[in-house]
């Protein structure tokens, strides 16, 4: 998207987005059934109390259901659509294809979707997703990919929220547990992901956790592109170039992390690695594999939790459709997650990083993530509308603040000439007083 592109969408939506903070407080007000939004048909139902609700009929927007973290996304909003009676819901993967993205979800907007949840492939498209919204009245909960200097306030109200792990602090945790696997000292590789937000901000948690273990030296990095015969040709470039000094492996994401694998099992090599995502190959193979001699010891991976995000933006759907609207440090947040490894105890608390994660092991992690529709979560108890006290969203959410933009990869360098951010981003006590709401609310997690 251009300069130009952006200004006349930003002129077209309502620069200020003051609407977004009108309504009623994140703290868990609702409307009593108000129908904003829900065009197509969404209908409304009866609650408990006698008042009327609108249906949420969410639209799960995701690249590649062959990938476990996505299918997994999608059973996430299904299985929430569910107990929240939605009439309906769908997903669809668009391949990471921009013009099939759009086809899809003007299909879906016409078969009456008043929710759509999920990420546009590249963060460019976020402005043309939120516009396509607006048209229709339907809200958006996007997760991942967001445009450079483009909040949820420049954006307007179907902007619900955006969402993504605190990928730095994340990054540096999964390091600093190869780096405890490697005894404190040694050499390691790092296959990167491509260039972008999210590999950036990784690289930049993996720098972080090496001065905090002074006697670990990075012998390489180089990139893959996310994928599996990426992560084999890296690795076997790493083995080449540096064969028995290579004491750990650090992947980005389990995908490059699988083929990674394959060249260290092939080589017999008996080194730690970690990875980033928790899809069930990578996490049955931190059940089969020990450092036994017998081949590469996969410690670890972390996990965003994919099943609890698509679930989790269906609520988000539903409240917003009834009236609730996020104050400005709801909009946009850091998203818990959690780490998954044979024996939490091993670097459970031992870490030098803060970050307060979930820990499993890799059976629990399953029977969680991949639950199949019979997942642990209360997706009713989830809801402010439902719940207006007592709300819990059983993950834990940190609101994004200005000075952490530079983590989601927007830099003086980058910023539109002449834009601002809105003031409200420089109000530190209702962030303060936001982050102290979640805390409270958040009194159960699957995972603890």
């Amino acid at each position: 998207m251009t300069e130009n592109d952006r200004r006349s969408f930003l002129k077209a939506s309502g620069v200020a987005g003051t609407a977004a903070l009108t309504g009623l407080a994140g703290c868990g007000g609702n409307s009593g059934g108000g129908d904003n939004g829900g065009s197509g048909g969404s209908g409304t139902s009866s609650s408990s109390d006698g008042s009327r609700q609108t249906n949420v009929k969410p639209f799960g927007m995701v690249t590649n259901l062959q990938n476990d973290q996505w299918k997994a996304f999608a059973s996430g909003v299904q299985e929430a659509a569910n107990a929240l009676g939605a009439p309906a819901s769908d997903h669809k993967q668009n391949e990471g294809q921009q013009q099939k993205m759009l086809s899809q979800l003007s299909t879906a907007f016409t078969n009456g979707y008043n929710a759509i949840c999920g990420t546009p492939y590249q963060a460019s498209g976020v402005p043309t997703v939120v516009r396509k919204c607006k048209e229709n009245d339907a809200g958006f909960v996007d997760y991942w990919n967001i445009a450079k200097w483009y909040t949820p306030l420049d954006a307007g109200e179907n902007f619900i929220q955006y969402q993504i792990p605190a990928v730095a602090e994340t990054g540096q945790l999964t390091a600093e547990i190869l780096f405890e696997a490697m005894g404190g000292e040694g050499n390691f590789v790092h296959i990167t992901g491509p260039h972008g937000a999210t590999g950036r901000n990784r690289n930049m948690g993996v720098e972080n956790a090496m001065e905090k273990y002074p006697n670990i030296t990075k012998l390489d990095m180089q990139p893959g592109d996310w994928s599996r015969p990426s992560g084999r040709q890296v690795m076997s470039s790493f083995v080449s170039k540096y064969g028995d000094k290579i004491d750990g492996v650090y992947c980005q994401n389990d995908g490059m992390g699988l083929g990674a694998y394959t060249i260290l099992k092939n080589n017999d090599m008996n080194v730690p690695m970690v990875g980033y995502d928790g899809p069930k190959d990578a996490v049955n193979n931190i059940k089969s594999t020990s450092a036994d001699g017998d081949g590469p010891n996969w410690v670890a991976s972390f996990s965003a939790k994919t099943f609890w995000q698509g679930g989790y933006a269906v609520v988000e759907a539903f409240d917003w459709l009834n009236g609730w609207r996020p104050k400005t440090p709801e909009r946009m947040m850091w998203g818990g997650g959690v780490v998954v490894t044979d024996d939490p105890s091993k670097y459970q608390g031992k870490t030098k990083t803060d970050f307060s994660a979930s820990w499993s092991k890799p059976d629990e992690y399953l029977n969680v993530a991949y639950s199949d529709g019979k997942s642990p979560y209360d997706w009713k108890k989830a809801s402010r509308t439902l719940n207006p006290d007592s709300w819990d969203p059983q993950n834990k959410l940190v609101p994004i603040r200005k000075q952490e933009f530079n983590q989601l990869n927007w830099t003086e360098s980058n910023k539109p000439s002449g834009y601002s951010i809105p003031d409200a981003y420089s109000d530190s006590g209702s962030f303060d007083d936001a982050e102290t709401l979640y805390q409270k609310q958040h009194q159960t997690d699957p995972y603890q």
